[in-house]
Order: structure tokens, then sequence, then C-alpha cells
């Protein structure tokens, strides 16, 4: 196996350890240097500039979310993962998508958004969390018309990460960090093995 992937799992393997066991500070330490030992593992693949700067967006949103799912900090930390998002997109409108399986994807995805609308459209600020996922629910049709396994299992999981960490930020359930941050690691480290297949 790649050794930077060998890294990537380590430090992966250490920052799930601390977060179970309480050690705040070496947890987010370890958060903060998931995505660039990624970007790193990116620039030895080839030239991938829009993933990077994916992963550098993802950074500083890891960075933010350390302050936890609430005010100003968690915010900033959403557009964070926004831009990460948009910039993931545009690699992959540059790589050509089927769009006949991105709209199919689309129409079943306005399922749970419908639901997600009936469930949290009324309460204050629900917007910017309905704006977010339907970013994410874009980008998850994008990558199903690039027809990429381990992309479309990347961002299944990424929409599992977001969707604990959305219930915790709207109190609606309590999730554990450990969760939300397994399936994030796993998310990006299929996303990125999936772009580099290609």
């Amino acid at each position: 196996m790649n050794t930077i992937l060998l890294v990537y799992l380590g430090i992966s393997f250490a920052h799930l350890s601390f977060r179970s066991e309480g050690y705040r500070f070496l947890g987010n330490l370890t958060k903060v240097l998931l995505m660039p030992t990624l970007m790193l593992f990116l620039m030895q693949q080839g030239d991938y500039p829009l993933l990077l700067a994916a992963l550098l967006f993802a950074t500083i949103g890891d960075a933010l979310l350390n302050k936890g799912h609430q005010g100003s900090h968690f915010i900033w930390g959403m557009a964070s993962f926004a831009v990460c998002h948009i910039f993931y997109g545009i690699h992959v409108l540059l790589l050509g998508v089927d769009w006949i399986l991105a709209a199919i994807a689309f129409s079943g995805l306005m399922i749970p958004y419908s639901l997600l609308y009936r469930l949290i459209g009324k309460q204050k600020g629900s917007a910017k969390y309905l704006a977010y996922a339907m970013l994410l629910f874009m980008l998850a049709s994008l990558l199903t018309g690039l027809a990429s396994l381990l992309c479309i299992m990347g961002i299944l999981l990424f929409i599992l990460s977001d969707t604990m960490i959305g219930m915790d930020s709207l109190a609606m359930k309590h999730v554990n960090d450990t969760s939300i941050m397994g399936s994030y690691i796993l998310a990006q480290l299929l996303l990125v093995l999936g772009f580099t297949a290609l």
C-alpha cells in the first residue's frame, strides 16, 4: 500500500482513539492533519488542482468544526465545506458525466430532501441547512453520473456524516464524534481514491 495512505490511516486511527478516550486537544490536532495528508497523496498521483483546493477548504472546515456544532465557527465551517463540494463538483463536470444517470440520481435524492424540508423547513435558521443539503445532493448526483463506485460510496458516507452533524447542531439528537469522524474519514478517502482511479 502507498506509504502516504498508510500515514493517513495511522492518523485516522489515532484521531478516532483520541476522540473516543476524550483527549480533546490531541483529537483536534490529528483532525486537522487528515486532509493535508490526502493532499500529499494527490500531489504524488498527478495534477489535481481542483481536488487540492477542495481538500484545502475541507481542512479549514475541520479546524472550524473543532470548536463544535454551534455558533459562528460552525457556520463558517459549513461554508468551507460548501466550497469544498463546489470544487469537487467542478472537477467532476470537467471529467464529464452521464447526465441521464445524474438526473435519475437527483430525482431519487429529492425524496429525502423533501422529507428534510418537512422536518426542519419551518425552524429558525433552517435555510442554511437546506441550501447545504441541496449542494451535497447535487454533488452526489454528479458523482453518480460519473459512474465511479468509490466516489458514490464516498459521497454517501459524506451525507451520513453531515446528517449526524446536522442532527447534533439542531439538537435533534446527540451523535458521538467518533461515528461522525469515522464516516467522514472514510468518505474523503474513497472520494480521493475514486478520482485518482479514473
